[in-house]
Parts: C-alpha cells; structure tokens; sequence
C-alpha cells in the first residue's frame, strides 16, 4: 500500500462495508445475500486490478519524468554558456563542465591545473571570498562569479568559480570609453620671465617654437587645439590618446623645457587634465581646477583627474622666482582689511614646528600687533625649536603668553576669529587641526608646493614656491603692510632665523627676492649673533650625527642613505641635519636619512639640485620643495621604507636619462 490514502484504499473500505451488510442479509434470504457476495467479489478483483495497472503505470510515468529530468539538468548543466569548475587553493580541478573543453583546445582532466589553462585567473587574490571580478586574458574579458563551497570531503578547501565571456559588450564598453571627451587647459606659466628682454624677434621664435611643439602633440594625439590668450590653450582630445599622454608621462613638458632663447629662462608648461566627468561642464571645471593646482606646486607639471583621482607628472624644473612684488603688495594690502576686521587673531604653523613656522608666526603676529588686534600663537608641543626662540624672546612683555596649546585657543573663539596658518597648508599637518573646523575666517601663506589635500574655503592664499621660505614671504608682506611700521629686533631676528635654515645659510634655493629680504631684516635689527645661538647643538646630537654619517650607505649615481639610530633624542631634527651634511659629499646628488616614528618612519630628503626629491617624496606621501623635501610613512618599517626610497630614487633617475637623450636628440 503506497503511503497516505489512496482511492483504492477508500474502494475497499466501503466493499467491507458491503460485505458486512451481505451478512446481515444472509439471515434474511441467503439466496439474494449469495447473488450479492458473488458480485462483491467480481468488484473486488476487478478494483484491485485496476489499482494494479494504475500503480504500474503511475511508476512508469514517474521514473520516464525524473530520468528525462535528471538527464536534462545534466545536459543543462554541462553545457550553459559559462565554464563551471571547483578547484583547490591550488587551482586543481576537482569538477568542471563541458563547455571549458570547448574553450580550450587542449585535453583538460580533473586533477589538471586550471591555472595551466589561463594563468591570469584571480585565483589567490579571492581565495575564501565570494564575489565578482573581470579579467582579461589574451585579449578576452572574462566575468568570474566566485564563492567557497560549503562542504568538501577529507576536509578539503574547495571554491566554485562561475566564469563567463563577455567581451563582445566589454569590447563595446571600452571602445566608448576611449572615445569619451578629454579636457586639457594648458599654460605657460613663467610667460613674462621668458619673454623679459627679448627682442620682438626672439619674442617670436619663442612662441612659434612652443606653438609649433604644442601643435605637433596635438596632432599626434588626435587632438584639437585653441589659443585663448597669450599664454593659455585648450585642448580636446579622446580617453584613449590620454591613455597614451600617461604611458609618456606627459613628454610635451620635457621638449618645451628643453627651449633655450635669449635670456636662458627654459620655458616651461602647466596643465589640467580632466577625463570620465558625468558632463562636460565639469569636465571644464575639473581642468581648471587642475590647472590651477599645477601652477600652485611651482609650475612645469600636469595635474589629471582622473577616476575620482588626482596623479601629477613632471613638476621637474625649479620654480621660477617672481622678478616682481606687485602680488606681494596687493596681499598685504588684503592682509591688512583682512585682520583690521577681526577682534581676535590666532596664528599657527605646522605639526612639530621649525625655525621658518615659528618665524612666520612672530612675523604674523607684528602686523597684528601693528593694529592693536588680540593675537595668539598655537603650538602643537614643546620642542627644540619653540625652546630656543622662547630663550631668545627672554622676558620680553610683548610675548609672555603668546604661545598657546590647541585647547586654549578653542576656548577663545568668537565669530570673529581670524586664523593664519603658515609654512603649511595640509590640514591633518597642522598644529591644531580641530581649529580650522570651528573658524570660517582662514589665510593661508606657505612656500611648499600645493598638494591635493588643502584647508578648505580659505579667506585669502599667498602661496609661492618659488620662495625660499614663509619667513621670506612675511618679511614682503611686512614691507608693504605700513609705511609707519617699525620691526623690533626679536621679530626681526625670528624671521631672520626661518630663511637662513630653510635656504641653509643662504646656500639653496635663494634667489634675488631673499637677499632683498634678509636685507630688510638686517636693516631692522635681525642679529646674526642670536641665530647662531639658536642653532647650537649640544654634545649628544653631536655624536648622534656621528653615528649616523658613520653608517651611511653610498649607492650608484650618487644617492646616499642612512638610516637613524633607535632611542635617538629630536630625531627628525637629528635627521634633517646629517641629510644636509651628506650633501656635502663629494658626488653625492641626493642624500635620504630616515627615522623612527610613533606610527612609521620618518625621511629627510635633501637634494643638490639635480633630482626633484619633492616628487620622490609625493610618492611616499609627503612633500616640499626639489631640494629639500621630507615624508612620514605609516605602518611601515625603516627597512621597507628604505627599499622604497631607492626604488623611486633609481626609477626618477632612469626617467630623467631618458628625457635628457631624447632633448639631446632633439637638439
């Protein structure tokens, strides 16, 4: 009897029925009871025949239904139009369908390796995760669907991978993605330096040779170009001639540098590139942008958005010292409505502050004071720096108090507040972060190339690279700030103090304008005598130096590293110094010392002049200028900070050979 009731199963019920009524009736007329007993029984067996036939039938149907099914999905599971395979963290095959034969000429069993078939399948990367990835092998994209199997025999680790052929529509996904829209604005951007002195004739060649250069590389790149203004272009080009632009890293910047007329200044282009924006609006928007962070970083170099992310290339040559002070006049004028509006004025630098932050500070804080305004200094902690200028500031009425933490400068707050920030213009750089959140009124001046991440909605920025340092920058403005303004030898001495350590001793990046400043400040009273006395070293970080030069580490082409010792007192002072010194080498270009950190390692990078160490620096993370430059790396070891410093030292020197031979061919 097959499980649950059945119709045969209630057939029989009521022929018991029947029969029990039979025998009630025998009693009565046992003749009309025997016609009735033979016709119960005909229907019985003929019932139970019936029911016969039909389980037989129903049997027949049933097995006919689940073989047609179970071959069916057998079929249907061989051959979808996806390869279906389980494999090993090794990438043996344990089960696969048939259509990976198809793929695959050669003879494929399990136990083989799918990673022998197609060595580019992301197998490693996702092993134990379930997602989704595409991939490209030998010119085919591929859409893998992947995840852990739940239950494998022998305790065996299993992934089901679920790849699919998609390059018909990734083919179409990518060819529309090549011909998308690129914008590229495009400037000269030392164009009166270059021009200076020249002769209408020489004026001529100059322009012609840069427009002829720049026409050449559009027509290269499929491009179209419009001249705008005397020194500014437009350019249109596809996603795919920008994916060419990259690969060359932007080589127009190094044949128009390599143009010498007159004067000698090499003329030297910056651009914005902009590429996968939603509209062409923002396309224009994103260039411009670009542009003006390129200029911002000294000029000679390409900023690219690009995928919601900004990469830079070139930024090679120097920055180009202004010949004139006109921005400097207009900005302290600026400066001067700027704080005569507010009632309360905070000045602050960067995080661990040196002589040229704390300079600035002092400088700042004279204007202020010019105006009978309430100021303050915020500092990060006590350090060499601040002790020293504390010693040399002495009992001086004007700066008791004036040097502030972080939590009191919060207290003070009104929304009136005015914050300058100087020699710095990172916000996670500075002393108190927090602050630039809770102030609207904000003013930047620094002298280090911009960077991608800026204060955001500043009031006003005076933002020169070309400078030797911000001490240089407040002096200018102080020049222009009063014709009544009289600098005190203590504030002229700590501004004094911030360019002498940042050209060191007036050895680099000096130009014209920071003699000028030096100058003004001697003039007001700036004593050689007490930054000397700032500077002085005591006996331990004598000997830490020693230590250090002791274990430096001469490389080719004259890159030399060192790595500072553990438990060292000032470290990154310590470090700073004995990179300076190395400089002084014979044959060394480049000179890298690092140092422990709380959270990383710490890198000092000082260069002659011949390699940009702000690029190689940018590439850690950090920043500056092409001769002194510094970055602070997180979560890492000195030892694999150390292998990525001189992997980038020799990767910027290689690049930089090539450029060379490639002018030099030009020539």
């Amino acid at each position: 009897m097959p499980n649950g009731p059945s119709f045969w199963f209630d057939t029989r019920i009521y022929l018991a029925v029947a029969a029990a009524l039979l025998v009630i009736i025998v009693f009565y007329n046992p003749y009309v009871a025997i016609l009735g007993a033979i016709l119960l029984g005909a229907l019985y067996f003929y019932g139970h025949e019936r029911h016969i036939q039909q389980q037989k039938a129903l049997s027949s149907y049933l097995y006919s239904m689940t073989h047609n099914i179970e071959q069916g999905s057998s079929h249907a599971l061989k051959n979808l139009p996806l390869v279906m395979i389980i494999v090993d963290r090794t990438g043996r095959l344990f089960w696969y369908n048939d259509v990976l034969t198809e793929w695959f000429d050669e003879e494929i069993k399990v136990g083989h390796s799918i990673l022998g078939l197609c060595p580019s399948l992301p197998l490693e990367k996702n092993w134990g995760k379930s997602g989704q990835e595409i991939f490209c092998a030998d010119d085919k994209y591929y859409q893998i669907i992947y995840k852990p199997v739940d239950y494998a025999a022998d305790d065996i680790e299993l992934m089901i991978f679920y790849i699919s052929d998609i390059t018909t529509s990734e083919k179409v996904k990518v060819k529309s993605l090549d011909a998308a829209p690129v914008m590229v604005t495009i400037q000269i951007d030392n164009y009166d330096d270059v021009l200076q002195g020249l002769s209408e004739n020489q004026r001529t060649s100059v322009l012609g040779e840069v427009n002829k250069l720049l026409a050449a590389w559009v027509t290269e790149n499929e491009a179209v170009l419009k001249k705008y203004a005397d020194d500014m272009y437009l350019a249109v080009f596809n996603r795919q001639q920008l994916n060419k632009c990259l690969q060359e890293k932007f080589d127009i910047l190094d044949k128009v540098r390599a143009i010498h007329v007159g004067n000698k200044i090499p003329v030297t282009l910056s651009m914005g590139v902009a590429a996968d924006e939603p509209s062409v609006a923002m396309l224009g928007e994103r260039a411009q942008a670009g542009l003006d962070l390129a200029l911002g970083r000294g000029g000679d170099q390409v900023a690219v958005h690009l995928n919601g992310k900004l990469q830079f290339y070139g930024g090679k040559a120097k920055a180009v010292e202004k010949n004139t002070r006109v921005k400097a006049r207009i900005v302290a004028q600026a400066l001067r409505e700027i704080i005569d509006d507010a009632d309360i004025v905070l000045v602050m630098g960067h995080n661990n502050e040196d002589f040229d932050s704390l300079g600035a500070a002092i400088g700042v804080a004279a204007m202020v004071r010019q105006l009978g305004k309430y100021i303050r200094i915020v500092v990060s902690h006590p350090g060499v720096s601040l002790s020293k200028l504390k010693e040399i500031l002495g009992d001086n009425e004007e700066y008791q108090e004036i040097f502030i933490t972080q939590a009191e400068a919060l207290a003070l707050i009104t929304p009136r507040t005015l914050v300058f920030v100087v020699d710095v213009h990172h916000p996670e750089l500075t002393a108190a972060p927090e602050l630039l959140a809770k102030v609207d009124r904000i003013v930047v001046i620094d002298h280090h190339r911009r960077s991608e991440a800026f204060i955001i909605n500043p009031l006003l920025v005076y933002l020169e690279p070309s400078a030797s340092s911000t001490c240089e920058l407040v002096t200018e403005l102080l020049m222009y700030f009063d014709d009544y303004f009289n600098l005190n030898k203590l504030d002229a001495t700590a501004l004094y103090a911030g360019i002498v350590v940042d050209t060191k001793q007036f050895a680099v990046q000096s130009g014209v304008r920071t003699f000028d400043a030096a100058a003004y400040l001697r003039r007001a009273g700036a004593d050689p005598a007490l930054v000397r006395q700032m500077f002085r070293s005591d006996l331990e970080t004598i000997k830490a130096r020693a230590e250090i030069l002791n274990q430096a580490e001469m490389l080719l082409d004259g890159v030399v590293v060192a790595d500072c010792p553990p438990n060292i007192k000032n470290a990154q002072i310590v470090a700073s110094q004995v990179a300076d010194m190395l400089l002084n080498i014979e044959g060394v270009r480049v000179s890298f010392v690092l140092f422990a950190l709380d959270e990383g390692v710490g890198v000092s990078a000082r260069s002659n002049g011949d390699i940009n160490v702000h690029v190689i620096m940018e590439e850690l993370g950090g920043g500056g200028h092409q001769t002194v430059a510094g970055a602070q790396v997180r979560k890492s070891s000195i030892q694999e900070v150390k292998h990525r410093v001189i992997e980038l030292s020799a990767q910027y020197i290689e690049e930089s050979g090539q450029n060379e031979s490639n002018s030099t061919t030009r020539g």
